[in-house]
């Protein structure tokens, strides 16, 4: 046989060769026959910073040689352990979970998990009317009402006012998740806010009383006050000089509950009325008309 036919013969007995390695190595790492184990996967995609919810946790099949250190099966955990557990970073529908990725709110870091980039955990204080009775959950949405006192003695003047609108609730005392929905008389609220509104909230602790008042879920997030609305003294709230950018329907002032309180600056009801030649009479002026009272 020439040697050129020998060469060729032999190169491709090498490439049968190769070829058959290479698919045994193939069929080899294939899932089918292969053994399996059961690894946790998210079932959706699941976003940075959410609450994973039962039906985003799936179970998938995976090759027990290519299951690392850090993934998670059914041999150590149960997916029901990370309902309610907050994503580190965004997770892929399909996407093996991983040891790390998800954080547990039994777990140093997860709140800070929770917030949203650039935002502030803050708390305060709340009693049963305060807080809306423990029908604020965490996922809510709220408004802060700050209720004082303007000046001292018989003069003080009390007015309430919505300073911070649209906060998402973080935690009701220790709790960041409330699967049952059952009302709780809770003593602290954790809340979501910028920078600036945590330093508001704290001047607001040593003003006066925060409220809460509870946003419906179809409501739309307000507008902020334009940026040059100017600032707003006491003064212009008892007087109801306020800027035309301010809502006046965010301030009430003692005045507009209570009728029987006079307004700060108005006239009093009761006059001295001096006549040529007669005594000077003093006439109080009342809603049903005027009376006159005795000589003076």
């Amino acid at each position: 046989m020439p040697a050129r036919s020998l060469i060729i013969l032999a190169l491709g007995i090498v490439v049968a060769i190769g070829t058959a390695v290479s698919l045994k190595n193939r069929m080899a790492s294939a899932p089918v026959g292969g053994a399996q184990t059961q690894v946790l996967v998210a079932a959706d995609a699941i976003p940075a910073g959410a609450f994973v919810r039962a039906e985003q946790i799936g179970l998938a099949d995976w090759p027990e040689k290519n299951i690392t250190e850090s993934m998670l099966t059914t041999a150590n955990v149960q997916p029901t352990e990370y309902v309610g557990a907050v994503a580190r970073r965004a997770i892929r529908a399909g996407e093996p979970i991983t040891q790390g990725t998800l954080v547990k709110s039994s777990e140093g870091g997860f709140m800070s998990a929770v917030l949203e980039p650039g935002k502030r955990a803050i708390s305060i204080s709340v009693d049963p009317t305060s807080g809306n009775a423990g029908f604020i959950f965490p996922g809510d949405r709220v408004d802060l009402i700050l209720t004082h006192r303007l000046g001292n003695g018989d003069a003080a003047e009390r007015a309430s006012e919505t300073f911070i609108e649209d906060v998402r609730v973080l935690a009701v005392d220790q709790m960041l998740d409330n699967p049952e929905n059952k009302a709780v008389l809770a003593k602290t609220v954790t809340l979501e806010v910028s920078p600036k509104q945590a330093e508001e909230i704290n001047v607001a602790k040593d003003l006066g009383t925060i409220s809460l008042s509870l946003r419906s879920l179809a409501t739309k997030s307000v507008e902020p006050l334009a940026p040059d609305a100017g600032p707003v003294s006491f003064d212009d709230v008892l007087s109801n000089a306020l800027p035309d950018d301010l809502p006046p329907s965010n301030v009430t002032r003692d005045t507009d509950v209570s009728k029987v309180i006079t307004p700060r600056g108005a006239a009093g009801t009761r006059v001295r009325v001096l006549r040529g030649g007669k005594e000077p009479e003093e006439i109080e002026f009342n809603p049903e008309g005027m009376k006159s009272n005795a000589p003076m």
